[in-house]
Formats: structure tokens, C-alpha cells, sequence
């Protein structure tokens, strides 16, 4: 059971998988079918020992999922604290704002209060107890357009015994390799990703646009995120004149183009800053800014924060 949600998402026509040829008469199989596709790709997996998690705000454009083997961190999340629990395990939608807090201790008005490290196999359950550690497991992810532009949402989910064998798996991985995963252990985790997001509500995924023109420009820019993407050339990849596109996807999506553009370029380069090894002047350039100086002001305008400054507290080591 999940205890409470706000999702929205858009269903993508074009990347929609098609049988393109007509099954032979006499084959079971003589009716086309069509699937959904989707596009996972994960950032990290990770299983830390943390003593202290007190974030005042957190929010990220991608998925997450939490599991504490011991209890003693909560989320803070709509006004109300969810404890994670070792019986449950939690799913949080991209861009979802939520505070977290490790016992009772306070979180600061200013900055943030993080300790932790790698869980290995020489830790003890003694150890974890007398030190007041809380093992913590998290995966990152995206699913790729349309289902990473989703609205916030926290889901809470009842540990199952198909889910707790996922999770052993994972963690006696990482136990002892925290940088190669076998094919089992992948496999394990997509198991995992899957499990979640099948138990949310089928209507949780209605289309927020059944517009064929929106649908292509938003997978267009999706895919072209360093590229140009001025209204001139999204209105032809809609087959419409500049002012009847810009009408039309502002009246479909919520906001302007440029605004949809520019905040898809800084959340693409939130996750650069959080899963990888480029500099400042790469991210810039595959998020299609200028140069650093322009990126660094956008995105600073936007997150409230320099990259430089996201990229040590977020960053993964």
C-alpha cells in the first residue's frame, strides 16, 4: 500500500514499439501489437552507514528509492514525517521537494549536516547499534521522456517478500563490490524499479496531453537537449507556425517553451553534477549553454545554488 501520491505523466506516441510487419496468416500471433517503451538508466546504487541526514530541502530530477535496514531517519514531506521503516520501502517522484532528519536532530536553517560512508562486510550489527548508525540503501534513476515529467509525489510502499529478496541481493552486492554489478544484481535492481512503479495506480499515468504535436516536440527536446531549441525550430517540429506553437504548448504543458527548455537543461545538468566526473565547462556544453559563465548564472537563478556548490554537496564519490 502507498500512503499518499500526486502523479501526473505524459504518454509519448512516438515512442510507442510497433511490429511493422503483418504476422503471417496461420502464426498465433496475426495481430499487431503496441508497447510502451521506456528508457532506464541508472545513476547509482549505493548502501551507506549514515549517522547524520538533516537536509532542510531536497529535491532532485529523478527518481529515488530508500530502504533503512534499521529505523531512526524520517522524511518531512507536505507538512507531515514518514518514518523509514525497515518494513517499508519508499519511492519518490522526480523534482519532489522533501526534508529529511536522522533521531531527533534538528535540521539547520543554513547548509545541511551529513555523515556517512560506505557499508561493507566488516560491519557488525554491535557496531551498528552503539554508534547509532541507520543503514541506508538508495538507488537513482530515470525512465526517460514522458515518464520522468511527472508531478511530486512520496509513495510508501509494505515490504513484500519478493521485494525483501530483491533487496538482499542487492545488498549482499554491495556488501563486498560497490563499483561492478554482476548481471544478477542488475538484474535485481530492475526487478526492484519495476516492482515499484507497477504498484502505483494505472490512472496515475493518464496522458496530461494527448496533442500528437506536443507530445513529438517535447520527446524532440528530450533528445536534443544541446542542441538548439529555439520556438522557430520546435514550431517545425510541430508542423505550425511560431505564434500557433507557442499558444499551443503553453495552453498544453503550463508554461512557455523556453521556460519547459530551459528548466529540462538545468535538470539534466543536476544530474551530470550528482552521477559523473565532468567539469563545469563540459556540463555547460552538453546542456546546450553558451559557455560556464551563462550556465552558471541559469542555473544558479533557478536552483539557488552555484554548480560548483551542488555538485560538493551532491556529488557521489
Amino acid at each position: 500500500m502507498f500512503s499518499f501520491c500526486k502523479f501526473v505523466s505524459v504518454l509519448n506516441m512516438s515512442q510507442m514499439v510497433v511490429l511493422k510487419k503483418v504476422p503471417d496468416k496461420g502464426d498465433p500471433s496475426d495481430i499487431l501489437q503496441i508497447f510502451p517503451r521506456y528508457n532506464l538508466q541508472l545513476h547509482c546504487c549505493r548502501y551507506w552507514w549514515l549517522q547524520n541526514w538533516e537536509f532542510k530541502e531536497l529535491s532532485f530530477p529523478f527518481w529515488r528509492i530508500y530502504h533503512n535496514s534499521y529505523q531512526g531517519a524520517v522524511i518531512l514531506y507536505n507538512g507531515a514525517e514518514y518514518a523509514l521503516t525497515p518494513d517499508k520501502i519508499v519511492l519518490i517522484a522526480p523534482n519532489t521537494s522533501y526534508a529529511t532528519r536522522m533521531f531527533d536532530n534538528k535540521i539547520p536553517e543554513i547548509g545541511y549536516s551529513l555523515k556517512g560512508g560506505r557499508v561493507s562486510s566488516s560491519f557488525s550489527s554491535k557496531q551498528v547499534i552503539e554508534e547509532q548508525y541507520v543503514l541506508h540503501l538508495f538507488i537513482h534513476f530515470n525512465i526517460g521522456m514522458p515518464y520522468d515529467n511527472v508531478s511530486s509525489g512520496v509513495f510508501i510502499f509494505d515490504l513484500t517478500d519478493h521485494i525483501l529478496e530483491k533487496l538482499q541481493i542487492i545488498k549482499r552486492h554491495l556488501n563486498y563490490e560497490p563499483t561492478h554489478f554482476s548481471f544478477h544484481t542488475s538484474l535485481a535492481i530492475q526487478s526492484l524499479i519495476g516492482n515499484l512503479l507497477s504498484d502505483l495506480p494505472e490512472e496515475k499515468w493518464n496522458l496530461i496531453t494527448k496533442d500528437y504535436r506536443t507530445l513529438e516536440v517535447l520527446n524532440y527536446i528530450e533528445a536534443n537537449i544541446d542542441k538548439e531549441l529555439g520556438n522557430t525550430i520546435l514550431a517545425g517540429k510541430a508542423k505550425l507556425a511560431t505564434n500557433a506553437f507557442t499558444r499551443l504548448f503553453t495552453e498544453e504543458i503550463g508554461v512557455s517553451p523556453q521556460k519547459y527548455v530551459k528548466k529540462k537543461r538545468i535538470d539534466k545538468a543536476c544530474i551530470f553534477l550528482h552521477h559523473s566526473n565532468l567539469s563545469i565547462d563540459e556540463i555547460a556544453i552538453q546542456t546546450g549553454f553558451a559557455d560556464r559563465y551563462h550556465f552558471s548564472r541559469i542555473f544558479k537563478k533557478i536552483t539557488g545554488t552555484s554548480p560548483a556548490k551542488y555538485k560538493k554537496v551532491f556529488g557521489m564519490k
